[in-house]
């Protein structure tokens, strides 16, 4: 019996203990991955499709305000329901994350409980169509650790193994010594990508 597909929350946050916090209350119920660089949500967002987005504010780099609004100004993310987990608790911050389109917005330090009941709420209250994926939580892994390994050519060789669903583990460390190679090469200049 095929399992049920579950929602998706990705959890943007420069600090590890609050992003491992949020990854063990949520991940009983949610599928979780979290980034700690925010610039890498523009990469990771396509792949992992998720259909919440908790979202730190204060990150070096770009802000979580900076993701909010370019989020909103895509279409494919304009509805994306985020929650804004933030230590900026000011009344002119608040109004700020409202208007750039967060359901909810709360404050550091927080009640875990508070959170899951909050993201239980949300669910409940999003309709279901938002649930088909390109790809499957497995696959997703895949490309993500692909990317890492080999920047340039990670995605696009991920998604060539990724035509079948057939993958198995000696597939995934064919792919991975693949993926090793070429980046050895890029770095010895034999190869040009």
């Amino acid at each position: 019996m095929e399992q049920e597909p579950r929602w998706r929350i990705l959890a943007i946050d420069d600090h590890e203990d609050t992003l491992e916090v949020i990854r063990v209350t949520l991940s009983d119920e949610y599928d979780v991955l979290t980034l700690k660089d925010p610039v890498e949500v523009y990469e990771i967002i396509n792949i992992f499709e998720p259909d919440l987005l908790i979202l730190d504010i204060m990150m070096p780099k770009i802000t979580g305000f900076q993701v909010l609004d370019l989020l909103q100004k895509n279409p494919s993310y304009k509805d994306l329901p985020v929650i804004i987990l933030s230590a900026k608790s000011a009344t002119r911050e608040i109004k700020y994350g409202y208007k750039l389109g967060a359901r909810l917005y709360l404050t550091k330090p927080f009640d875990p409980g508070r959170l899951l009941k909050n993201v239980n709420l949300l669910f409940e209250h999003t309709p279901p169509q938002r649930r088909p994926k390109k790809f499957n939580l497995r696959q997703v892994m895949i490309q993500i650790h692909l990317k890492k390994i080999y920047q340039p050519g990670g995605l696009s060789l991920a998604s060539a193994l990724l035509g079948t669903d057939a993958l198995d583990n000696e597939e995934f460390k064919k792919a991975l010594e693949e993926a090793k190679k070429r980046q050895d090469a890029g770095h010895s200049g034999k190869w040009m990508g």
